[in-house]
Formats: structure tokens, sequence, C-alpha cells
């Protein structure tokens, strides 16, 4: 199986996804481009954000013509402050204007990949030293509560997905005194560790359902 996988984001989403699908299937190997794909490969390309991912994806069709090596295309992205049902159709409708000859597998981070590495109930200490983290947990606990249900936060004016970058950022910080996070810099996120324990918060708790769109993609 070959895979050609367009992400939303910029460099820091494709990071992970390189450390990651091979965790999900470790029969992939990654290559840095669909000229490189031979047996049992990956490779990425970055969307480059809302809504410049829609040209990404037109070139990646036109890639797969170039390359008769692919056999499936993974399109991932952010559903935002759509439902997950309103961005799979969105894109399905895009791509329906596209006749290709691969699978086509769309992965909805719903609605942000913050959301995603805010599973990990590691990453939040039960007592936080950030009086800010503190504060976001009171309002909307993510160790016990889905954080696919994370709400706007008012009182920042921030909406749910700039609300799950700036608790995640938090709480790295608040854990881990020489680390950060922001989209260009997700190294905590890349530890084999890290994506288990967002796996295994899917797969306790039934929380965090778009996971499994990503999971499905590269089996």
């Amino acid at each position: 199986m070959n895979i050609y996988v367009v992400v939303e984001g910029e460099v820091g989403e494709k990071r992970v996804y390189q450390n990651w699908v091979p965790l999900v299937n470790p029969d992939l190997t990654y290559v840095p481009h669909i000229s490189d794909i031979a047996s049992n490969n990956f490779s990425i390309i970055s969307g480059g954000g809302y809504p410049n991912y829609k040209n990404v994806i037109e070139a990646a069709f036109k890639d797969i013509d170039d390359y008769s090596t692919v056999d499936r295309l993974v399109i991932a992205a952010d559903s935002e402050e759509l439902s997950y049902e309103e961005k799979r159709c969105e894109i399905e409708d895009f791509i329906s204007n596209y006749e290709f000859m691969v699978e086509v597998r769309i992965v909805i981070q719903h609605f942000c990949l913050e959301t995603w590495a805010l599973g990990n109930r590691a990453i939040i200490r039960n007592n936080p030293q950030c009086p800010v983290l503190a504060k976001y947990k009171r309002f909307y606990n993510v160790i016990n509560l889905d954080p696919e249900a994370l709400p706007a936060y008012q009182e920042q004016g921030l909406n749910r997905a700039q609300f799950a970058m700036a608790y995640l950022k938090r709480a790295v910080n608040d854990k881990y005194r020489n680390l950060t996070y922001n989209k260009s810099k997700p190294d905590v996120l890349l530890h084999p560790n890290y994506y288990k324990r967002v796996k295994d918060r899917y797969e306790q708790t039934g929380h965090l359902c778009s996971f499994n769109d990503f999971l499905s993609a590269f089996l």
C-alpha cells in the first residue's frame, strides 16, 4: 500500500503525521516526495491552510496521475467552526468535481489537531501551577470530558480551535519547563508515548471520535 497525504496545515502538522503514521501501520515508511514512493511508502504534502489546501488537493490529483505508484490519497483537514459532518461534506463536494483512479480517505480533525492532543491526560497536571491553565481546567476539564466537546472561551474571545491551542500550549508549558507547543514546533507530540496516550483515550473512553478517521486511513 502506497499513500499520498495532503495535510491542511504547515510544517508542524506534517511532522506529526510523519511520526504518527508508522505507529498506526509499521509497514509504512515515510519518503519525502511522491516520486520516491516505491513499496509500502507514504509521502506528505502541506496544504498551507484554508482555503489554499483545496489548490493542493487539485495538485495532488495531478501528481497521482503523473505517478502510478500511489494506491490511496488521504486528505486531512480541521473542521474548525464547522461540524464534523459539515466539513466532511465540504471536502466530499469539492473532490466530486474530479476524476480519480485511487481510493480517497478523508480525515476530519475535529475540530483541530490540538483537540486530539488534549486527549493525552498525562499532559495536564491534576493541580496546575499556571493560574490560567487552572482556570481553563475549572471551565472545562479535558482530563475527564471529551476534548471534542470543548466550547469556545468567550472570556478571552477564543473560538473553540483557538481555545484548544491555548489550552494545549499552557498545559505543555506547565508540565515541562523546557518545552513549549505551537503549530510550527509540535515536538512534544512526536514521541510514540504521546500518540499511544491519545489512542488509548479514544479506545477506552469513546472520546475523540474523529481520531478513528486517522487510524483507519492508514491501515
